[in-house]
């Protein structure tokens, strides 16, 4: 599928997830099923059924549902155990005060888990809005041109700072790849630079599946990989 075709498809998932309430635990559900169609084309068929979205996983502190993963048997008799988990974000309102607990909550769930496995491969996936309202003086507005550019560079700055865990550098905290998806509600279509994202879209689960091949090259023996 070329870069063309998946940036409609992605298009179709971003503006079925701004409707959806943000109450709505399934929100990021679709966004979910799409990843999950693109790994399925990188991955060997045998993984596919231990490929799910919100898998329940135990962390050092407490067990978390990560929105998608592959949780696949240690042996015939022993508990599953995660090699490749996503989590899906989005900035979707007053993102000067979300973007850096957004930081911290993801060092915080990927230490966690790292903690007790720490093989896992992990990506972060998170979709920005540069038409989200700013909460100023304990009111919501709308954004001004792209005066969110500044917040935003601050935040993917940071996302790339612990996207970067491969030798040397193993600390707790960082994860394998990013991927970052803008979108600007104010207008039609979403998507800023579609068939960029897309292309970085694959290549961010191309790593994903090159670290886990890597690490974990049994998942893949006899499968003509």
């Amino acid at each position: 599928m070329g870069s063309q075709d998946l940036a409609r498809e992605l298009e179709g998932v971003l503006e079925g997830l701004i409707h959806t309430s943000s109450q709505d635990s399934g929100r990021q559900n679709r966004l979910a099923d799409y990843l999950m169609g693109r790994l399925r084309a990188r991955l060997p068929s045998h993984l596919w059924p231990y490929l799910e979205p919100e898998v329940q996983v135990p962390g050092l502190a407490r067990e978390k549902a990560w929105d998608l993963g592959l949780v696949y048997p240690m042996g015939p008799t022993l508990p599953k155990k995660p090699r490749l988990l996503l989590s899906l974000k989005s900035i979707l309102k007053n993102p000067s005060g979300s973007w850096p607990n957004r930081l911290d909550d993801l060092v915080g769930e990927v230490s966690s888990v790292q903690m007790l496995f720490p093989e896992v491969v992990v990506g972060y996936v998170v979709v920005l809005d540069h038409g989200a309202p700013t909460k100023r003086k304990g009111v919501y507005r709308q954004p001004e041109g792209d005066e969110l550019l500044p917040i935003y560079a601050r935040f993917k700055d940071g996302l790339a700072a612990l996207a970067r865990r491969r030798p040397p550098l193993w600390a707790q905290g960082l994860v394998e790849a990013h991927w970052v998806l803008e979108i600007d509600t104010r207008k039609r279509p979403l998507l800023q630079n579609p068939q960029e994202t897309a292309r970085a879209g694959e290549a961010f689960l191309d790593l994903l599946v090159g670290a886990l091949r890597q690490r974990e090259p049994l998942l893949f023996l006899g499968q003509g990989q």
